[in-house]
């Protein structure tokens, strides 16, 4: 076999286009599949990872589906809101931990187009998720923030920087303002979408709506841009230039105040953690009646409907890759059977000085084996490298 592999090492390096394109082939018909397969299955475990760790989740009623990827995984908000006071009433009612959760707002694109949602929650979220931070500390003040690890790794932004948030409307000068933040912490990898988003406190998420906000002090030696009225006998009337503060201050944190009753301030969701299953139970109950406002659903029974659209994909996949592989494995029949009557006179050569057809049908094994395990390793490699990105394309697609 040593003599039959030399030989066909010697033809493959002689015909290198033709056994580039065939190793290629090969390459491709098997890490198709692979990739596909190990990024489905990568899939399922994160997304089913993160269900499982979320109980439930309470929110305006509508598409269940869209209210736990909002909650999981910080999507599109929804239309309607959860009032601050739901919050309140759980954590009162002993059944367990409620944990607010804010998503109406993301950051401002960085020179690199990087941009991420901005979630306005309570301390309790770190702990509930096992965040810690890395560098840095947790959002303690209003204006603070906390970067995702794979954010702050594509943004460059680090400790002690500064993160502008993204006015919904950039057309409403009545609304909200962007908020320039002061990035307080990196927090730890942990191989979830909380690595792509920042956190702030929920005040300061309210802040940016335009719910809370600071205002210039006003005196006679303002800016006269900044009165209507001047005159020393009158009182100071400030005009429509002073604007809200940008940006949150230790000298100005203290004029920063909340409008309205703090019941009813916007929350898009709100995830609770039961004290056990009789209070899970209870906490389901509450909210079974169809004319409430609000439902509660469970992520994990939710993310288990969303898989089996999954797994519907993935056997229509299969079903392509198949037929492709069939028709791979058919055009490369085509191309070694031409090869062989191209070389019927070469063969007939080695039959005459004495090959026996064993030897002959071996340098032709060789030929194969020399053509698949390159093709087998190339293909290896490439879903390696590519699995974890074809994972994050398939959640985007989905999501």
């Amino acid at each position: 076999m040593k003599q039959s592999f030399h030989l066909a090492s010697r033809y493959l390096i002689w015909n290198r286009g033709q056994s580039l394109t065939v190793v290629l082939s090969l390459a491709i018909m098997i890490w198709i599949p692979l990739t596909v397969r190990l990024a489905l299955h990568q899939f399922e475990q994160e997304i089913a990872a993160r269900g499982q760790s979320t109980p439930l989740v309470i929110g305006a009623r509508g598409s269940r589906t869209d209210l736990a990827l909002h909650a999981l995984y910080f999507e599109t908000p929804p239309a309607q809101t959860v009032p601050f006071a739901e919050v309140d009433r759980l954590n009162r009612s002993g059944l367990g931990t409620a944990i607010p959760l804010h998503l109406r707002f993301r950051t401002q694109p960085n020179a690199a187009g990087e941009s991420a949602p901005l979630v306005g929650t309570a301390p309790e979220y770190y702990e509930f998720r096992s965040l810690q931070p890395a560098r840095g500390s947790l959002p303690a003040l209003l204006g603070d923030c906390v970067l995702g690890a794979a954010f702050a790794q594509r943004s460059g932004l680090t400790v002690g920087d500064h993160l502008l948030s993204a006015p919904r409307n950039a057309l409403n000068l009545a609304g909200d303002y962007p908020l320039r933040m002061n990035i307080c912490g990196v927090l730890q990898e942990s191989g979830s979408a909380d690595d792509h988003a920042v956190f702030v406190d929920v005040r300061t998420a309210w802040v940016i709506e335009g719910i809370g906000h600071g205002h210039q002090t006003v005196n006679r030696e303002t800016d006269p841009a900044l009165l209507l009225e001047a005159d020393e006998s009158q009182p100071v009337t400030a005009s429509a230039a002073v604007l809200p503060w940008l940006e949150i201050t230790d000298e100005n944190r203290d004029s920063f105040h909340f409008h309205g009753d703090l019941d009813e301030f916007p929350l898009t969701a709100v995830i609770a953690s039961p004290a056990g299953e009789k209070q899970r139970v209870l906490m389901l109950g509450r909210y079974a009646d169809p004319d409430h406002s609000l439902h509660c659903i469970r992520p994990p029974l939710v993310i288990r409907e969303l898989l089996t659209v999954v797994f519907r994909m993935e056997q229509l996949i299969r079903f392509a890759s198949a037929a492709a592989g069939v028709v791979t494995l058919l055009l490369l029949g085509l191309v070694l059977r031409l090869s062989l009557k191209l070389r019927r006179e070469e063969l007939q050569t080695l039959f005459r000085l004495g090959c026996s057809r064993t030897t002959i049908l071996g340098l032709q094994a060789a030929e194969v084996t020399l053509l698949a395990v390159p093709a087998i390793v190339t293909a290896l490699t490439a879903a390696a490298l590519t699995s974890d990105v074809a994972s994050q394309q398939l959640r985007t697609l989905l999501f």
